[in-house]
């Protein structure tokens, strides 16, 4: 993540764009396949290669490790973390281009081309669209991811703020434990509530409990460097291509049984495959993948994701030709790629980086990062161990 003026100073991490970049490919070229599908036959073999579920995955590991970097280096600099200035920061960089999208679906709607239905709204505005049991709106129906990372953000720092009271490595060990309960947890959790006769209980089971890959995001960003830790990567990692492999099995296994396998061993072990491949990838970016991942389309690609995101279903999804009429061309491969690709450039360059730099102005009237407490030789020592 780069820095702006009055932002802490914080280094960017190699690679991480090309993970994004990576992540919504699959996820458009699942939701082009899934359209394709309804007038073809498409083999479970597809599925695995083009598997989307797993790309939203990963955006959710970027996530927990990033988030946790940015939080732990900026209290490692200065003392302490700055909640206001965290979610005045997150604020302008996921509301402004999410509004925006959101705003131009109701005007679509205003106008007759989507159906519009109050609870998809107010539940897309307010970040708890994955509770939602039946989403009407096919437009906001990929909402429900943006609610998950925006409930995270509303509980984690806060956490990590409580148990970095204590020093050093300490406070890292204590912190760790939330997201170990979680990884723990939730294996069980979803195959208790998709039993559930409930619906909704069942819905959320099934669909959308998958705080636990955040979870694995934050626990590689506060344990590494650790000896226990490091000893654990080095042994999944001696072969760079076993964490790789591991979430190409899962994947293949995820397409032939779905959620029998998911929900009570697989979202875990991928997850664990992904937080391994995901670390390794930032600490070897001179490597085959790493010049990969960190070559300048690609980073391009993974730093319009969000946007990416955000308009994707738009075009891709099979109901939107009551948006694109008779326009065929622009609703169907190849051309949906280029009008979900320019509107999110749209949005890259006209909403978001505009309210990136007014945040950034805002940070500096309010001195929300002015200089804290000088740490002596000693803390610092501790801090970064």
């Amino acid at each position: 993540m780069s820095t702006s003026p009055g932002s802490p100073q914080i280094a960017r991490i190699p690679s991480l764009d090309g993970l994004r970049a990576l992540s919504i490919f699959l996820v458009v070229s699942l939701h082009t396949l899934q359209r394709y599908s309804i007038n073809h036959h498409v083999g479970v073999g597809w599925y695995a290669i083009f598997n989307g579920g797993y790309g939203v995955l990963i955006f959710f590991e970027i996530s927990g490790f990033l988030i946790t970097n940015l939080l732990l280096q900026e209290h490692q600099k200065r003392g302490s973390i700055s909640l206001r200035g965290f979610y005045l920061r997150r604020a302008f960089r996921i509301l402004p281009p999410l509004y925006f999208y959101i705003g131009i679906v109701i005007l679509l709607g205003v106008f007759g081309h989507v159906a519009l239905d109050r609870t998809d709204i107010v539940s897309s505005l307010f970040f708890f669209h994955n509770f939602v049991q039946h989403s009407t709106m096919w437009s906001l129906e990929h909402l429900w991811s943006i609610s998950v990372e925006e409930q995270f953000y509303l509980v984690w720092p806060f956490l990590l703020v409580f148990f970095l009271r204590r020093p050093g490595v300490a406070g890292r060990f204590a912190a760790s434990v939330f997201p170990i309960a979680i990884l723990i947890v939730s294996p069980f959790a979803r195959v208790l509530l998709g039993h559930q006769k409930n619906p909704l209980m069942h819905h959320i089971g099934v669909n959308y409990l998958n705080f636990d890959f955040l979870m694995f995001g934050c626990l590689v960003a506060l344990l590494q460097h650790t000896p226990r830790f490091e000893s654990m990567y080095r042994k999944a990692t001696r072969v760079w291509w076993l964490p790789p492999a591991v979430i190409a099995g899962c994947s293949v296994l995820t397409a032939r049984y779905q959620n029998y396998f998911d929900l009570p061993i697989g979202y875990t072990i991928n997850g664990a495959a992904i937080a391994m491949f995901l670390l390794w990838c930032t600490r070897n970016p001179s490597s085959v993948i790493g010049r990969i991942l960190n070559w300048g389309p690609i980073v391009k690609i993974g730093v319009l994701s969000y946007s990416i995101y955000l308009w994707q279903t738009l075009f891709l999804h099979h109901l939107n030709v009551v948006v694109f009429g008779s326009l065929t061309w622009i609703s169907t491969f190849p051309g949906n790629w280029a009008g979900f690709f320019l509107l999110a450039t749209f949005s890259y360059y006209v909403v978001e980086q505009p309210s990136l730099r007014l945040r950034s102005r805002l940070i500096q009237s309010f001195h929300l990062y002015a200089a804290k407490r000088k740490l002596n030789k000693s803390q610092q020592s501790a801090l970064s161990s």
